[in-house]
């Protein structure tokens, strides 16, 4: 067993037949992307056999070198390395080969990494065991000079994700899987359409669609705005991933649409009216009338709003958008955006209904919404978005963390780089 830097096509070998949850950063697409981008790039492994001829790939990982202080470089595993945290031997031998590996180049400080190993298991947000695999990690780690880093991803942008909400909906179709959902999700899931929106997949040519839509969020919320880089990552990614497995779903409305469904509704409403006018009176017949009367002066106050959309916006407007990445049998939310200007047309949660069907129509596994801050409070940062995703009766995951590995601790710690 030894520790080795792997070709591109040994890795892309591994990773396309490894058992291991792989998610974006470890993809060997996403390894591509960055170099284009100009970040030093490279694939390390572990590998075992009876003779040089003979040895196969046990354990491996994307490193991407991130530029710190203006000289020096962070080495990171962004979600890994893939391998059997199991096996004592394979996690020893590849991080005291890592260590060496990056200190062969001067500039290199310390190691960061955060491993897809669960710290504990949950039934919705309720804890209900711990992973005795994660102390054995954590241990293991601290023998080979790694310490977590206690900060969140909302307190810091390079910390990564820790906590995610997930739903399985293994063997399931769009209407099996619905079932399970919460009632008020599953009769929004079931209205597809209302309020004149339709939604759309766009290629990566369209993404300033997105772009704008998740601007609109961040300048609300604590969310980061996409720097340049992050958008030439997230259109490099789509192309080189293709629509079977990047998909940018975007919500439009069409105020036209809008008017004609309001039509249709009021005049099915009237033929109901002038049918129980015919009737002999009843406490039945007199509550549906009063409800119809109702419901055509909420028809008059949607034709008002349609109206006023379609003057003050015009026609095909994007309000609501996902860009998600399927990856195995796991389909990854990734990013949203949404202009709440716009929040009456979308009580319907469109493009979380469209990519829940593309899900269950593709036959995958997980719907995994990502990312969430782990506090199940008021307090939480996330409250708001939390309280939606547990509408899906899905389960947290949590994960141990992200570490970090000294290379030069004096210069690591001089320039802040342990932190």
């Amino acid at each position: 067993m030894r520790f080795v830097p792997l070709d591109p096509d040994a890795y892309e070998r591994f990773a396309s037949s490894t058992r291991h949850r792989i998610f974006i950063p470890q993809l060997p697409e996403f390894a591509r992307v960055r170099a284009r981008q100009g970040y030093r790039v490279e694939y390390v492994g572990v590998v075992e056999g009876p003779t040089r001829r003979e040895e196969r790939v046990v354990g491996a990982a994307v490193l991407v070198y991130q530029p710190w202080r203006r000289f020096l470089l962070k080495a990171r595993l962004t979600y890994g390395p893939l391998l059997d945290w199991d096996d004592e031997e394979l996690v020893d031998c590849f991080f005291d080969g890592l260590k060496r590996h990056v200190k062969r180049n001067p500039r290199v400080v310390s190691i960061t990494f955060n491993p897809l190993v669960p710290r504990a298991f949950y039934e919705d947000i309720r804890q209900v065991a711990e992973n005795p695999q994660a102390r054995k990690v954590a241990d293991q780690l601290a023998g080979l000079g790694a310490r977590r880093l206690t900060k969140e991803f909302y307190e810091r942008p390079d910390i990564q994700i820790r906590y995610i909400y997930t739903k399985s909906v293994e063997g399931m179709s769009f209407e099996e899987a619905t079932a399970t959902l919460a009632k008020g999700l599953r009769r929004r899931f079931h209205n597809e359409g209302r309020y004149g929106v339709t939604t759309r997949f766009l290629p990566p040519e369209d993404f300033g669609v997105f772009d704008s839509l998740h601007e609109s969020t961040a300048e609300r919320t604590n969310m980061h705005e996409i720097t340049s880089g992050a958008r030439e990552l997230y259109t490099g990614l789509m192309r080189e991933l293709g629509p079977e497995r990047a998909i940018l779903c975007v919500a439009f409305i069409s105020p036209s649409l809008y008017l004609s469904q309001i039509a249709d509704e009021r005049e099915q409403a009237r033929e109901r009216i002038a049918a129980l006018e015919g009737r002999k009176q009843t406490k039945a017949r007199d509550r549906e009338l009063a409800e119809l009367a109702e419901r055509l002066t909420t028809l008059d106050s949607q034709e008002s709003q349609a109206r006023k959309t379609a003057e003050e916006h015009g026609e095909d407007i994007p309000f609501n958008a996902i860009l998600s990445f399927r990856i195995g049998e796991e389909l990854i939310l990734l990013l949203g955006g949404m202009d709440k200007r716009f929040a009456a047309y979308g009580r319907d949660y469109p493009v979380e209904r469209a990519m829940f069907k593309w899900a269950c129509d593709h036959g995958l596994s997980v719907y995994n919404t990502f990312g969430i801050s782990g506090i199940f409070d008021e307090s939480a940062p996330d409250a708001p978005v939390l309280a939606f995703k547990r509408w899906l009766n899905g389960n947290v995951e949590e994960f141990i963390g992200t570490f970090v590995i000294p290379v030069r601790p004096r210069l690591a710690k001089a320039v802040g780089a342990l932190d």
